[in-house]
């Protein structure tokens, strides 16, 4: 199906824009206290084929548990107010990592994606990857294609069947559970059965959260991806 779809128009004088809507869970642990924040944040970027862009980051103010987790979040120097970052890049600048052309094979994908490091130990990590190369590079058809083969080539990758996303969106979930990170945790990509557009991405801590605060299974970060077109830089 993602193969099968037609490609973007590319109108003269555009670039690849992408707009995502993420959740993390920041903690910090001090004195054998744990302290949480919910931070949530809009990422939007453009960039151009010379990897020259932009890229605009703005983070809604953090949620606590309790007022307690505030003050003492306040007390160790973290922010309770809203913000926005922008940078823009010059060519070559935007990113030292998914560059150039997305290979359109699943297995030159694999390598790829590993480009300059070692190979991943974990299946997952793979998943981890495309899970953020989608927020950062709009895949065309053939790209998309051989990214659903990648993750269908994971071991340990499972159905749970037909979802709503984070932006309301029906899709299919596609979790594989590890322990790779430390804490056992499910890491879940939604596609969009019609496209094979992935719509998100989550972790989910399925057992236990270790020193966290948080009672499980608990979410700990998400990603809604919500535009992928063509567009021009802003000025």
């Amino acid at each position: 199906m993602a193969a099968a779809q037609p490609a973007l128009d590319r109108p003269a004088g555009t670039v690849e824009h992408l707009e995502s809507a993420n959740w993390f869970l920041n903690s910090s642990i001090s004195g054998g206290r744990t302290t949480s924040a919910v931070v949530a944040q809009q990422w939007r970027s453009w960039r151009g084929d010379d990897d020259a862009g932009r890229m605009v980051k703005k983070e809604v103010p953090p949620t606590f548990r309790s007022d307690a987790d505030r003050r003492e979040w306040q007390r160790r120097g973290g922010r309770v107010d809203s913000s926005q970052e922008t940078r823009d890049f010059a060519a070559g600048g935007f990113s030292s990592r998914y560059t150039g052309a997305v290979p359109t094979d699943g297995a030159t994908l694999r390598g790829w994606l590993t480009a300059g490091g070692s190979v991943h130990e974990a299946p997952v990590q793979y998943l981890e990857d495309v899970a953020e190369l989608a927020g950062v590079r709009l895949l065309n058809p053939a790209q998309r294609a051989a990214v659903l083969r990648l993750l269908a080539d994971l071991p340990g990758i499972t159905v749970t069947g037909t979802v709503t996303d984070r932006a309301g969106r029906a899709g299919e979930a596609f979790p594989v559970t590890s322990s790779a990170h430390g804490l056992p945790a499910q890491y879940t990509v939604i596609v969009d059965p019609r496209s094979g557009t992935l719509l998100g991405y989550e972790e989910v801590l399925t057992t236990t959260a270790g020193k966290l605060n948080v009672t499980i299974p608990a979410v700990i970060s998400y990603r809604s991806y919500l535009v992928a077109d063509y567009a021009p830089m802003p000025r």
